[in-house]
This record gives C-alpha cells, sequence and structure tokens, in this order.
C-alpha cells in the first residue's frame, strides 16, 4: 500500500490544541513540504496517517 498525495491534500496538524489544516506543497523523497504559519516545514510520510503536533515539524531551510 501507497500514500497518494497531490498539491492539494491537506495534512492535519495540531497548534495549541487546535486542529489547522495545512497544504502539501511539495511531494519529495522522504517528506511532504507544508506550509504552516507562512513558513514551510518538512513532514515524513510516517507521520501523514495522523494528526501530528507542530512541534514535529522540520524547518526546511530553503
Amino acid at each position: 500500500m501507497a500514500i497518494t498525495l497531490r498539491n492539494y491534500n491537506i495534512v492535519r496538524v495540531i497548534d495549541n490544541g487546535v486542529i489547522v489544516n495545512c497544504t502539501v506543497i511539495e511531494m519529495c523523497y522522504d517528506y511532504a513540504l507544508v506550509k504552516f504559519k507562512d513558513k514551510k516545514y518538512k513532514v515524513p510520510y510516517g507521520l501523514i496517517d495522523e494528526v501530528i503536533g507542530h512541534e514535529l515539524l522540520i524547518p526546511a531551510n530553503e
């Protein structure tokens, strides 16, 4: 089974107890690149199937 992500897919992130929807910007080999509070973050695919805490987002230094 594989996860298929597209640019319009949403990743749900918990921010201070509130679930926030983030749009997937780009799919990379090991992670999805999402936008959260005007910054880009990497989300490892292993976390995609669940709501993740914002503290688990990895900043994308581009």
